[in-house]
This record gives C-alpha cells, sequence and structure tokens, in this order.
C-alpha cells in the first residue's frame, strides 16, 4: 500500500481527499503546513505526495523541494488557486510530476496521481542515491554532521560541501574527493 501525503491548510479539502485516498487503499498522512509536512516525512517517505502552493506556515513549494532532497522517488503534485506558466515550471524544476490549478475535486487528484504512480520511474541517478544515503546517515545521528561524516568515511568538510551542491546552493567551492593537500612533484 502506497503511502500518500497531502499538504493542504484548508481543512475541509484536506479531508475530503484525504477520504477519497483512503477509499481507494492509499495509507494517508495529512498535513496543514511546512512544519507538520516536514514532521511526516521525517517518519515515512511517501510514495506520492499532492502539495497546495499557499500554506499558512509558508509556501508549498519549500514541502516540494523538501520532498525532491528527502524522498526522490516520489511523485508529488501540486494544487494552486492561483496558477501560472512560471510557477508551474518552478514547481517542476522542483521536482513535482504535475501542476493543478484549482477548484479540482478529489476524484481528478486521484486520477492524476494514479498516472503519476503508474508512470515508469526514471532512472536512479547517482545524486538521488547519494543524497538518500546521506540523509539516512543524518537521520541515524540526529542531524549531527560530524558523527555521519564519520560514519561516511568522510571529512566533515567534504560531507558539509555535498549537502550544500546536493541541496542546490550555486556558491559551493569545486568538490575534492579527499581532504589531503595534493602532493606535487618536481615540475
Amino acid at each position: 500500500m502506497d503511502t500518500i501525503l497531502v499538504v493542504e491548510d484548508d481543512e475541509v479539502h484536506r479531508d475530503a481527499l484525504a477520504r477519497t485516498l483512503r477509499r481507494s487503499g492509499f495509507s494517508v498522512l495529512t498535513a496543514e503546513g511546512v512544519v507538520q509536512a516536514s514532521a511526516a516525512i521525517r517518519h515515512r517517505l511517501p510514495a506520492g505526495a499532492v502539495v497546495d502552493m499557499r500554506l499558512g506556515d509558508g509556501d508549498g513549494m519549500q514541502v516540494v523541494r523538501l520532498l525532491a532532497l528527502r524522498a526522490p522517488l516520489c511523485r508529488t503534485i501540486v494544487l494552486t488557486g492561483y496558477g501560472s506558466i512560471p510557477a508551474a515550471v518552478e514547481a517542476v524544476k522542483s521536482g513535482a510530476v504535475d501542476f493543478r490549478t484549482k477548484p479540482t475535486t478529489p476524484e481528478e487528484i486521484l486520477a492524476a496521481l494514479r498516472r503519476a504512480l503508474a508512470a515508469p520511474l526514471p532512472a536512479t541517478e547517482l545524486e538521488d542515491v547519494e543524497r538518500e544515503h546521506i540523509r539516512k546517515a543524518l537521520e541515524g545521528t540526529d542531524g549531527n554532521i560530524s558523527h555521519a561524516a564519520r560514519r561516511l568515511g568522510l571529512h566533515r568538510r567534504t560531507l558539509q560541501r555535498k549537502l550544500q551542491r546536493l541541496e542546490g546552493a550555486t556558491s559551493t567551492p569545486p568538490e575534492d574527493d579527499e581532504d589531503e593537500p595534493i602532493e606535487r612533484g618536481d615540475e
């Protein structure tokens, strides 16, 4: 049974969608905002997600990016009452597989979710595997970078650089595989 995360600040819409998904055989996690969504995915990685763009405690794009980082194989559908082409492009670039403008019914969302889950998975990229491995190491050390680096056999600074790169930081220094100084021969 696939787990679906529903992130919607409108309680009536969130509950209606959750009921429809449960009746269709999905396990459902619900969250009314970014903070609850973050807590939910720390405990269980969803196979799919339905995320509203405007949330009471932040922007739904934060959740989309968080899902792309922590659950890279999650199929995320973004809902918005204020659809625009730039917003749709941003959502897809951030990891969403579909972008829907409200009003929409729970049945329409269910159909879109089923299509997304049925689509073949893209070949897992090395970065996705690396991101997942690092995430698990960080979870196992309660987020302690030094301990996670030791578990991964990396220097702490190397792990920090990898985290910056994997999180999409644009000003990261070039990646060294080793933290040892490069020995130079006689030139």
